[in-house]
């Protein structure tokens, strides 16, 4: 369970030279922070025998334990400007693990490890640090014992603005045992943030002994749910009123979380949002707690409150001040411009063209707008990912006079809406009510009525309508801005409309040892976003959509008839003209990665069609290039590897193909080759009839169709994962088709000499 590795690693640093005082203080609480935990009496770190039954597991946790303690005091401090009250906070995280490496997958996880030595910030009612130590042992079979010298580690970045470590575990076998721990420990000034906690009571490894402990200051609250066949927290109060926490478990099985995992929904943990409490002046408004409160499995009610105070309060501040309806504003009369300028009448549209025309204006306007003083960052803004914008979007609606909603909703596979804790468990989206259709922009390639993949399927939702009249009465009440109302259940889209098609056109090089191929592709859905990111250049998007909107002037004209911007006009277009001549790597890469194979002599390539609008959904590239690799001379005979063409697909791994747990996966979707190879003159096809292959059931199909003439052998190729949810129990027939795909793997062609 290396999360904890991770989350120090990011942390930012300020340190002296390794040489300073400071340095020195570190390696002196390093020795004394070992000392103290090696030398914990805890029996569970004294076991050695394995149970049978996990002999043959890659890697076993023996134990893991983790101490938290947190406290606070307030002292009088000068600031400058007075005096004032200065609430510090020290919060200490220990982690330790004793696991068993039995091969050499895990003996490669733990050979090395990486952290942040020291990590501060400072604000002008703050100072803040945090600062990390690290122990390491490791025991041989014969029960001989080495620890790590802290002299070991190794600094990869080592500057005044950050400090970063890495300590390697030399000579590790399989069949050794692995002791370590990772200790934070951090000081926190004037911070009343709750501070996010989980107890995580899974591993992909068993686990023999899993145990938490924690001794919360008399001024800290607590709130917590548990999930999944989580336990309850063990909950005291000593002497001095501290809140003192325990979880215990042992036994634990390893758990499946690489494949098809949704863990908020099928994984044992314990959230807790730990604070300091507050009770005074004003605690009512900051929806503070107690101190020493300790509440347990929150209402979510609570939380969709929370959500409704925030879209309220950002309607009031926002919607209704006159600077910012003034962009909403802004919006409406720019789409009605440019709506008339390629001849359309927006007030006679229908609501949803309406919709369709103030979303391309939003997104025109201000996501593809053109930046002179960031234009490394405009060229690649396609890189850039949004939140949805659901509210920007509604008020843009709003504005329009339409009457959209907000939805607000559980993510598919995320906490579901009655085991929410707070208002960021919950999604929120766009909504048109009156034709049941989504807005959505998380990057600038979304189209409008295409709904998030994240919440296909979700039911029981409820939406959030603003209602005019009441923001304008309930200024008092932030919350009386906002309707809380059933949603509607949201449809999951079929695997037909989440597509992945290769035409591809093959020949033989004229030396016979390669193949020459000419490539279409085409993608719908959700499968479009991440090549469009990839292979649509920001020159050809902002100029696509500006004839569409009726702008008259290219980009660079623009720029060459404005007196401040026409300076610029060469540095563009040396920069449109750099990122055209990296859109071939670009392509090249893709073919790579997607078939992966040797992909050499790209050429031809381009966009066809870029999935922008809604009238053309379809994102279309294509290019033409040579495979190498799949051809092979058998004397006069030619072998083809054709079962290759389809890259390498997912193959589920021997670990993964017991299965209890549900299957979550991102969308129903489908993935289908047509493959015309040319045969070459003066030979004849081979075994095309046993490349045919069908396997099908509810879950879905992998089916090839092979025919051919004395001049092209045609191959359809098609695997469809019906759904996006699976049961457990239909796990093995899932496997059926994902097996039959692996199996064609190997299908070879034979082109035989006459």
């Amino acid at each position: 369970m290396k999360i904890f590795f991770l989350a120090a690693a990011t942390l930012s640093v300020v340190v002296t030279h390794a040489q300073s005082k400071e340095a020195e203080k570190y390696r002196k609480e390093s020795e004394e922070m070992r000392k103290q935990i090696w030398a914990w009496d805890k029996p569970q770190f004294r076991i050695k025998d394995i149970p049978q039954q996990y002999s043959a597991a890659s890697k076993v946790v023996i134990a893991h334990h983790t101490e938290l303690t947190a406290d606070s005091k307030s002292k009088i401090a000068f600031y400058g400007l007075g005096f004032g009250a200065k609430k510090e906070q020290s919060i200490t995280e220990i982690v330790r693990e004793i696991v068993k490496v039995n091969d050499k997958n895990a003996v490669s996880d733990y050979s090395e490890f990486s952290f942040t030595q020291f990590a501060k910030s400072s604000g002008f009612f703050a100072s803040d640090k945090l600062t990390t130590y690290v122990g390491v042992k490791v025991i041989k079979p014969n029960g001989s014992s080495k620890e790590i010298n802290a002299d070991d580690i190794v600094l990869t970045k080592d500057e005044s603005s950050e400090k970063r470590a890495k300590i390697a575990i030399p000579d590790l076998q399989p069949g050794d045992v692995l002791d370590y721990f990772i200790a934070t420990e951090q000081k926190l000034t004037n911070d009343l943030s709750t501070k996010a906690y989980r107890v995580l009571l899974f591993d992909d490894a068993p686990i023999l002994s899993l145990s938490f402990h924690a001794q919360l200051g008399k001024k800290f609250a607590i709130e917590y749910r548990s999930y999944n066949g989580a336990p309850e927290l063990k909950v005291n109060k000593n002497d001095d009123k501290e809140i003192i926490v325990d979880v215990e478990k042992t036994n634990i099985p390893p758990f499946e979380t690489s494949l098809w995992i949704a863990p908020a929904r099928q994984l044992p943990f314990i959230r807790m949002n730990i604070s300091l409490g507050y009770s005074g002046l004003g605690s009512r408004y900051l929806d503070t707690r107690k101190p020493g409160e300790v509440n347990k499995s929150v209402n979510s009610e609570e939380a969709l409150g929370d959500k409704a105070d925030q879209y309220s309060t950002r309607y009031y501040n926002g919607y209704w001040m006159k600077a910012a309806k003034a962009q909403y504003d802004d919006i409406e009369s720019s789409a009605k411009k440019k709506a008339k300028q390629v001849g359309v009448n927006f007030g006679s549209l229908s609501d949803d063209e309406k919709a369709a025309w103030l979303f391309y204006t939003f997104r025109f306007n201000y996501l593809l707008n053109f930046n002179i003083d960031a234009l490394s960052e405009t060229i690649n803004s396609g890189q850039k990912e949004y939140d949805g914008l659901s509210f920007t979007l509604f008020c843009t609606m709003k504005a329009a006079g339409l009457d959209p909603a907000i939805l607000v909703s559980e993510v598919r596979t995320g906490f579901r809406m009655n085991e929410a804790m707070d208002a960021g468990d919950m999604v929120a989206t766009a909504y048109l009510p009156g034709s049941k259709k989504f807005l959505c922009i998380q990057s600038i390639y979304d189209i409008p009525f295409q709904q998030p993949s994240y919440i296909e399927g979700v039911k029981n939702t409820k939406s959030f309508t603003f209602d005019h009249p009441a923001a304008i009465m309930s200024m008092k009440k932030m919350s009386g801005l906002t309707n809380i109302a059933p949603g509607p259940n949201v449809p999951a889209s079929a695997s037909d409309k989440n597509v992945r098609r290769e035409n591809l056109q093959l020949s033989l090089t004229d030396d016979r040892s390669a193949l020459k191929v000419k490539r279409s592709t085409t993608l719908k859905g959700n499968y479009k976003e991440e090549e469009q990111k990839n292979l649509i250049l920001y020159e050809d998007y902002y100029e696509a959509e500006r004839k569409a909107l009726g702008e008259e002037k290219s980009l660079i004209e623009e720029l060459e008839d404005g007196k401040k911007s026409k300076k610029y006009v060469e540095e563009v277009k040396n920069a449109f003209a750099e990122a055209r001549k990296k859109q071939k790597d670009a392509f090249t890469k893709e073919a790579k990665e997607w078939f992966e194979q040797d992909i050499t002599d790209l050429k031809d390539q381009r966009v066809v069609n870029m999935g922008v609008r809604h009238t053309a959904p379809d994102f279309v590239y294509s290019s033409a290039f040579t495979m190498g690799g799949l051809v092979k001379k058998a004397g006069n005979n030619i072998i083809i590897d054709i079962g290759k063409m389809q890259g390498q697909p997912l193959s589920v791994k021997d670990e993964q193909r017991k299965r209890e747990v549900d299957v979550y996966m991102s969308f129903a979707r489908s993935i289908e080759y047509l493959v015309e190879l040319e045969i070459p003159e003066g030979y004849t096809a081979e075994g095309v009839d046993a490349l045919n292959v069908k396997v099908e059931n509810e879950t879905g199909v992998f089916a090839t169709e092979a025919t051919s003439t004395d001049k092209v052998v045609t191959i359809k190729v098609k695997k469809h994962y019906s759904h996006s949810f699976e049961p457990g129990s239909n796990f093995d027939k899932m496997l059926a088709f994902i097996d039959a795909s692996n199996n064609w793997l190997n299908s070879k062609l034979l082109l035989k000499k006459k």
